[in-house]
């Protein structure tokens, strides 16, 4: 009860910005509730006065009261209900704000330690229980609790030995509605991660559809999917089958004590202690009193989905965002860059991913990282990009230690093309420019002419206009990585760091891919990591790498006359395609 407390009040927060609208609503819900047995009163007269007493002025004066308090009744329900509908979208509106702002925020490791299919389904699926918590459960909660006191009041007024009666039954239901909202959340909360797999399947599904028609596994993935749909589907007919008791037990406690409310009142009006007509307002004011209940037992469902999502929603705010306290200001870099005596280790994993690492990237100087698969190579970039902070030794940015720049200072110097161009369904002029808004079209366009990319540009119909679809998937991977490299040429930092940048291309337009990256390493400080020859060959230093360390620095021809851990790699071909390096390797051995 108390963590169910504490998550409400953690929720309204988010409603107190619009609390004039609340207080309209809450006012306009309360005149609901008061007119609501003053309606009923009106029975009485209308029994005794006009039906049995035919009093002419009776016969008018109360119809024409009961329609005066039906309007008001109805144009404050109106108005609370919109009021209360329009504060609870609100709020939903800043939540989900929050909620996507704060996921921009959060560190690539706290990402890397959720799924993102539980990520997308606190969007998705989430906050719109929340929501529903916040708008129907609250105004269902608010109006018919007010209704409900109201009606006691005027029950306990009329005959008050008669609603103790009523009264008494009250704990016993407030205990049923308690045990079925424990078990209510449990199984939400199981819907919820339920619902993430469930993203996260389909996510993965279709992102590897073309492997699937390959390999022929339909089958085994409908299978995997049909699971998951089955037990939440299990786990969704459990809250139903608590819901579905909890309503009709509740019903059944409450016709019990009216049962015997009604036979003591019957023996009142044979007795002459209640006239017909105080003994039908009295009845049908209790009648009136089941149908709010009824709609409060049957919303406990909707308000535990939505506790269940709040709670699910404030733990992923509750995660730290990435650190970043720094004060140093830098407008553009020189490019030196200095690693101290760097260690990192992943979580979650015993062995580091670099230990002890020292090294002095001078302004200007291409560096190429090169070693087999899991030897720090990309840990190594993503370390420089504070996109992991280093646990041991320091890291430089022109003498400067990177976590004293503040974030946006500090990921400004970088420029990024990595194996999978990240474009977004926008035109090609939108993706070029990208986080550059202020980039003009001629500053577009020679971008696009430096990474060779205006001519397939042009052909488009719509040329820069043109959308470009989810990813960029209406351009051939080659054409993507031209746009991203586009992308660089704007942004124009003095860093580049270029993470795999042609592995994933064939020849011809790993060649035409090149040749841009030619004159985009130009005049830069240029962090490469390669598989291909071709791409690293003509680097001033080549770092080679193993197990998160240092084995070896040098050029191409130096590396290969040493005929160490570089000329390895190259025989072997386990992480560099050596290209035309067979020849060279053979001339090698032959000195």
């Amino acid at each position: 009860m108390k963590e169910s407390f504490l998550l409400y009040r953690r929720l309204f927060a988010y409603i107190k910005h619009y609390w004039w609208v609340s207080v309209l609503s809450m006012l306009a819900m309360a005149t609901a509730a008061v007119l609501t047995p003053l309606l009923m009163q009106q029975i009485k007269p209308l029994l005794d006065e006009s039906l049995i007493a035919r009093n002419a002025e009776a016969m008018w004066r109360v119809p024409l009261t009961i329609l005066c308090i039906a309007i008001g009744k109805s144009v404050a329900e109106y108005i609370g209900n919109v009021a209360s509908q329009w504060v609870s979208n609100k709020a939903v509106e800043d939540l989900r704000r929050e909620v996507f702002n704060h996921q921009m925020k959060l560190s690539i490791s706290s990402h890397q330690a959720q799924t993102s299919g539980r990520m997308l389904s606190r969007i998705t699926y989430d906050i719109p229980q929340v929501g529903s918590a916040l708008s129907t459960a609250w105004i269902v909660v608010i109006q018919d609790s007010l209704t409900i006191v109201a009606l006691f009041f005027y029950l306990f007024w009329k005959a008050w030995h008669l609603t103790l009666i009523i009264l008494v039954i009250g704990p016993v239901i407030a205990w049923v509605i308690r045990k079925a909202s424990t078990g209510m959340r449990n199984s939400n909360r199981k819907q919820q991660s339920q619902m993430a797999e469930m993203t996260c399947a389909v996510e993965e599904q279709l992102a590897g559809l073309r492997e699937i028609k390959i390999f022929g596994t339909q089958k085994h993935e409908e299978s995997r999917f049909g699971n998951i749909a089955r037990r939440l589907r299990l786990e969704t007919m459990r809250v139903a089958r608590i819901s579905s008791l909890n309503v009709p037990l509740v019903q059944v406690l409450a016709f019990a004590a009216v049962s015997v409310v009604i036979l003591i009142a019957s023996s009142m009006a044979k007795s002459n202690l209640l006239t017909p007509g105080e003994f039908v307002a009295f009845l049908g004011t209790m009648a009136m009193i089941f149908e709010p209940i009824r709609r409060l037992t049957n919303i406990n469902a909707t308000i535990q989905r939505g506790l269940a999502g709040a709670q699910s929603i404030f733990e992923l705010l509750d995660i730290k965002p990435e650190p970043d306290a720094g004060t140093h200001h830098i407008e553009r870099a020189r490019g030196e860059i200095r690693f101290e005596n760097v260690s990192f280790t992943y979580p979650e994993q015993s062995d580091p991913a670099i230990q002890n690492l020292s090294l002095i990237i001078s302004p200007g100087e291409t560096v190429a990282f090169v070693g087999a698969s899991g030897s720090g190579k990309t840990t190594l970039v993503a370390l420089v990009t504070r996109f992991f902070e280093a646990q041991a030794g320091r890291i430089l940015l022109d003498g400067v230690p990177i976590e004293t720049i503040p974030l946006q200072e500090l990921r400004s110097q970088f420029a990024l093309v990595g194996q999978a161009a990240a474009l977004f369904d926008d035109t090609i002029s939108a993706n070029i420019a990208y986080g550059l808004g202020d980039a003009k079209p001629e500053e577009i366009e020679h971008a696009a002419i430096q990474a060779n990319a205006i001519d397939f540009i042009r052909a488009k119909p719509q040329g820069f206009s043109t959308r470009i679809g989810t990813n960029g998937n209406q351009l051939s991977g080659g054409q993507r990585q031209r746009l991203a490299i586009a992308r660089a040429f704007v942004k124009n930092a003095p860093i580049l760091l270029l993470d795999e940048a042609t592995s994933a291309l064939d020849n011809e337009s790993e060649r035409v891919v090149r040749e841009s990256l030619v004159e985009l390493r130009r005049n830069r400080t240029v962090l490469v990591v390669a598989h291909r020859l071709t791409t690293i060959r003509d680097s001033h230093r080549i770092v080679v790498m193993d197990k998160g360390q240092i084995v070896e620095i040098g050029t191409h021809e130096e590396l290969l006359a040493a005929n160490g851990a570089y000329a390895r790699l190259l025989s072997s071909g386990e992480d560099v395609v050596a290209d035309d390096a067979e020849g060279t390797l053979t001339e090698t051995r032959r000195q």
